[in-house]
């Protein structure tokens, strides 16, 4: 039950209950290893595989951040109506673009001396 002092209405309690379910469903597609569970043995080798599965957990919530603010400024810059309405229901808690299983190469230098973010994708024209 909501207290009277608190005027949250029921809609906006639901929306962060599944802003936390998104984060929960990220944190769960991220780990992988050892089918999800936590294996280690002592409080440290515990508290490390938190450690690392909250830091990349946040490395991907901040990429998605970045990217979706790209790609609404690039819809606005088109002349498309972005509504902030709207965008209050974005959640950078999206993982459909990572591969869990893959094997990453990153050039470091290359990246190091690149300037701005990397191009976002245009979609296709027969899909426009």
């Amino acid at each position: 039950m909501i207290p009277p002092a608190a005027p949250v209405s029921i809609i906006e309690y639901g929306a962060q209950i599944n802003k936390g379910e998104a984060l929960h469903a990220l944190r769960g597609f991220l780990f992988v290893a050892n089918e999800g569970k936590i294996r280690r043995h002592y409080d440290e080798e515990q508290l490390n595989q938190v450690s690392c599965l909250n830091l990349v957990t946040n490395a991907v919530v901040l990429w998605n951040t970045v990217y979706m603010s790209a790609v609404l400024d690039q819809l606005r810059s088109e002349g498309y109506n972005v509504d902030d309405v709207d965008v209050v229901h974005l959640s950078p808690a999206r993982y459909a673009h990572i591969n869990p299983y893959g094997k990453y190469r990153f050039n470091v230098e290359g990246e190091f001396h690149r300037k701005g973010l990397r191009p976002l994708r245009q979609p296709d024209s027969a899909l426009a």
